[in-house]
Formats: C-alpha cells, structure tokens, sequence
C-alpha cells in the first residue's frame, strides 16, 4: 500500500456547546432568507391556481390551512438538509468553523439529515451537548454523528492580499 492510498487518520476535537449555539443563531439569518423565498413562491402559485379569487381571500385561505404550515416548515429546512449533506456546514457553522461529519468522517445522507432535523425539535436538543461528554445533541446521537472543530488554516497569499 502506498503513501497515496492509505487513508489519514485526523485527530478531531468536538465543537463546544458554545459554539454549537452561536452557529446556531447565526444560521437565523440564512434560514430565514430562505423562508421568505419559499413564502413568495407559495404565495405566488396559490394565486395562479385561484387566479380569479381575491388576494385577501387567497391570504385567509394559506393562513388557516395545515399544508400551508407544513410547506414553509418543509421548505424552509431544506437549507439545513442541503448544507448537511452536501458539506456538512451551514453557513454559521463556516464562521465558528465547525462541521457535521459521521463516526468514520463522512456527510450526512438526506434521511440522515432528514432525521437530524426533525429530532433537534427546532434546536433543543443541543441543549443535551452541556451535559454529554462528547457534546453531542440527541439529534447527533440518533444518527451517530459528531460536530467538530476545525483547525484555523493559514491564509494564502492571495488571501492576504488587500481587497482594495
């Protein structure tokens, strides 16, 4: 076996609580950009399929309805969903740089993160990594995976560079 081909064994730290949190409320931002999109394109097809109905009615008739909620709540999870599976990441989790991997290190699938999701009961679960040793939420436990720190990168010299 060469040098090339045997696989590198990292020694990772798991992320804090604190930072877990503080990604978490960063990732408010994001997550709400992408509810308001998936509300106006909702929004926008409900009143092209009741094309004759008036505004306020098509308003009334979304407000009350159970599929409506649904819709925004699925919707706007899929930025969750996509960023975990797809890197690991969120963009608040970039900023404090941590990541999402599995035991053997690596992304989630979309039932993976499908299931994470919907057992984070819209955050609390991080509430369990105060108290685990490998602080570790409820969600991270049900799908075996753990929130890591990453190590600072040195930047490059293009990244030293000036913007201006």
């Amino acid at each position: 076996m060469t040098q090339d081909s045997a696989q590198r064994i990292v020694s990772v730290t798991p992320a804090s609580p604190w930072k877990r949190f503080f990604a978490y409320f960063y990732d408010w931002l994001p997550a709400a950009g992408v509810f308001v999109l998936v509300f106006i394109i909702g929004l926008a097809l409900a009143n092209l399929i009741l094309l004759n109905t008036p505004a306020n009615e098509v308003s009334q008739l979304l407000s009350n309805h159970p599929l409506w909620w649904a819709y925004l709540g699925l919707g706007s999870s899929l930025y969750y969903l996509y960023c975990w599976q797809k890197g690991g990441q969120t963009v608040g989790m970039r900023t404090w740089r941590i990541k999402l991997v599995k035991a053997d290190g690596r992304h989630l699938t979309w039932g993976e993160s499908a299931l994470r999701a919907l057992l984070s009961c819209g955050g609390l679960a991080n509430l369990w990594a105060i108290i685990d040793d490998e602080f570790r939420g409820w969600h991270d436990i049900a799908v075996d995976a753990f929130v890591v720190q990453l190590p600072k990168m040195e930047k490059t010299a293009e990244e030293k560079k000036p913007l201006i």
